[in-house]
């Protein structure tokens, strides 16, 4: 394999295994979250309300971690085309480019690209881990994660298991394009001129964190509506498409509707884009950051 290949591979390995991190740091906001979104009308209980009852009823602590066995490869693997897709693609604009700085369009284009590639997996590996997270307590429809994708493509192939495609791919296009062009102008906010290799780990989790923030804060109504129709009865389901799933969405409960789940979904962005970040870039420096490091937004 050739140094650009080998390179190439090693970024998205990077980025599956920072992806890794994300299940076991995140996965309690995740499930509270979920389980907020998927209610239907104006019931409004509080995060730690739906906390203290899942850890109640649901089987102690180890309940909140429910669902993390199907994402945890898919996680890995959607980090994995997030970091990849995106530098590969920030490497075609900098050659286009002659080694300039990369535009604000630029950046936005390569975060989108990365995004719209992540849908090929996270789409179904939300789904099977939405329908654990939500399945009745007492008479639970899947015996486990795999019994869960063996029903849903047996029953309902292919298009069942990428039910709600069509609004993941609007929040991933749309929130990667947010956040990774929001990391990058962060970062020369907060360490101007210094090369990649050379900002501080803090720095780097402080703008992780707070482009985590932006990203759901951006896309989280499509996120609620991607739950909606995740959730919905696989047989006869209420939601014809997504266009009728946010018309629903909005009649029985208003703007305030789309943002239900938002306050554990904003405490899990904190650290799980921070952690993310900043061992995906321990990881560039130890395997392939370049022997002449460049000012981050034209690094390599």
């Amino acid at each position: 394999m050739s140094d650009q290949g080998s390179t190439v591979l090693l970024e998205f390995i990077a980025g599956c295994v920072a992806g890794f991190s994300k299940i076991y740091s995140g996965q309690p906001f995740d499930i509270v979250k979920v389980r907020l979104q998927s209610m239907q009308g104006s019931a409004k209980p509080s995060p730690l309300a739906i906390a203290s009852d899942i850890i109640k009823n649901e089987g102690g602590v180890k309940a909140l971690w429910k669902g993390s066995l199907p994402p945890l490869p898919g996680v890995g693997a959607m980090a994995s085309i997030q970091f990849g897709v995106n530098e590969n693609v920030k490497k075609h604009f900098i050659r286009k480019n002659g080694g300039k700085k990369m535009t604000t369009d630029q950046l936005f284009i390569a975060g989108g690209l990365a995004g719209l590639a992540n849908t090929i997996v996270s789409a179904s590996a939300e789904h099977f881990r939405i329908r654990i997270q939500t399945q009745p307590r007492d008479n639970p429809i899947y015996k486990g994660s795999i019994d869960c994708m063996k029903q849903i493509y047996g029953n309902y192939g292919i298009k069942g298991v990428y039910k709600g495609l069509v609004p993941t791919l609007f929040r991933d296009g749309i929130g990667y394009a947010v956040y990774f062009t929001m990391y990058s102008k962060l970062l020369e906010l907060f360490a101007p001129g210094q090369a990649r290799s050379d900002i501080h780990l803090a720095k780097i989790g402080m703008a992780g964190s707070l482009s985590g923030i932006i990203l759901w804060t951006s896309a989280f109504p499509f996120d609620v509506v991607k739950t909606r129709i995740q959730t919905d009865n696989m047989a006869n389901p209420q939601y014809k498409s997504m266009a009728d799933a946010f018309r629903k969405t909005y009649q029985t409960g208003g703007v305030s509707a789309f943002y239900k789940g938002y306050i554990p979904c904003f405490f899990r962005a904190i650290p799980v884009n921070g952690i993310v970040f900043m061992l995906y870039e321990f990881l560039h420096r130890k395997f392939i950051a370049p022997p002449q490091p460049k000012p981050y937004a034209l690094a390599v």
